[in-house]
């Protein structure tokens, strides 16, 4: 990556959008199909946020530790101060506030409309897409024959939505959460890539869910199923070390294969077109039920093969909700590249 997280630092956007920002990344990541990578490359901080998370490491934890057993004072908090500063901790923060916020707050919302106007829903989010490939060619650094690594990126994409779920039984194997939690937070980063739905091709995704649920219905008559806990304990350890391991990774492919990580990741954004094509044939989607028997209308959506509008009125309806999205997310990108020209940067950045 050719900047800095400290001359990163210098181009933050205010706390209220790196809110929003968070907000829109947690919705995308609450959809099986879609992807909260995808909506960090729409919103211009995907650099940003692969560089932040990279920063993280033993060091952080270290001096964290110390700081805590200081006292929070001294030259320990001074040190610590610094780390925060270094690995843009305000910024991740916010992130993840406006993540949180959004995955407890609009499930409701987008389970309805992903139930009662799934079509006009999925095209309004290729509206989104197809303008934001613009943004990883504008931060290539050269292009060309670099261009054919687009097709594996595709091929990436597509090829996991053939892959069916065969149910929802899951695993109750720790070390199996701990792999499924790592995977599925690398996906969440990776433009194109719905960490959902592999947990879904993984026979996870449900299991996860009735954990949550039952440790959840626990805590409300006072007490703790241990065995739900050590499932989510080791699936959040998978995660964190996901995190740490996979954004390293993916810092250093964008550090010294920049053009071809970015040619990539043009696949990947091409490729999750597929999956959201918002025509589906439903009945053939994965009928996996939750708790209460209701099959899980968002699965059978992100599972469901592809087919033709019905007729001219739902065409219409599609196409309408896909122009919105395609204004907004141009909106978005005129907007970024004004903010940058304000601060003096190159625009094509």
């Amino acid at each position: 990556m050719t900047q800095s997280i400290e001359q990163t630092n210098q181009q933050r956007d205010g706390a209220g959008l790196t809110l929003i920002k968070g907000v829109l990344v947690g919705i995308a990541n609450i959809i099986p199909g879609v992807s909260g990578g995808t909506f960090a490359l729409i919103l211009g901080i995907f650099d940003r946020m692969v560089g932040a998370l990279n920063a993280l490491g033993l060091g952080t934890v270290k001096l964290t530790l110390r700081f805590v057993a200081k006292g929070f004072r001294g030259q320990a908090k001074d040190e610590f101060l610094e780390e925060m500063r270094r690995v843009d901790v305000i910024f991740l923060i916010l992130l993840c506030v406006g993540a949180g916020v959004a995955i407890a707050s609009t499930t409701f919302l987008l389970e309805y409309l992903l139930v009662s106007h799934y079509s006009p829903t999925l095209a309004f989010f290729i509206g989104l897409i197809l303008p934001s490939i613009a943004v990883p060619w504008a931060m290539m650094d050269r292009r060309g024959i670099v261009m054919l690594w687009v097709i594996p990126g595709i091929a990436l994409t597509v090829g996991v939505s053939f892959l069916m779920p065969d149910g929802s039984a899951g695993t109750e194997n720790p070390l199996v959460a701990a792999g499924v939690g790592a995977i599925v937070v690398s996906a969440m980063i990776l433009p194109g890539l719905s960490g959902s739905y592999l947990m879904l091709v993984m026979g996870q995704y449900q299991n996860a869910i009735s954990k949550v649920t039952t440790l959840l219905e626990g805590l409300a008559h006072l007490t703790v199923d241990f065995g739900a806990l050590g499932w989510i304990a080791a699936f959040v350890v998978g995660v964190v070390l996901g995190i740490i391991l996979f954004a390293r990774l993916l810092h250093l492919l964008l550090d010294r294969f920049r053009s071809v990580t970015l040619a990539f990741l043009i696949g990947l954004l091409i490729g999750s077109l597929w999956v959201l094509w918002p025509f589906k044939d439903l009945e053939h989607g994965a009928a996996i039920e939750d708790r209460s028997g209701e099959v899980k209308q968002e699965i059978r959506i992100a599972t469901a093969p592809n087919r033709m509008p019905d007729s001219a009125g739902e065409g219409l309806i599609a196409g309408g909700a896909f122009v919105v999205g395609l204004v907004g997310s141009a909106g978005l990108l005129a907007l970024g590249r004004r903010r940058k020209q304000e601060r003096g940067d190159d625009p094509s950045e």
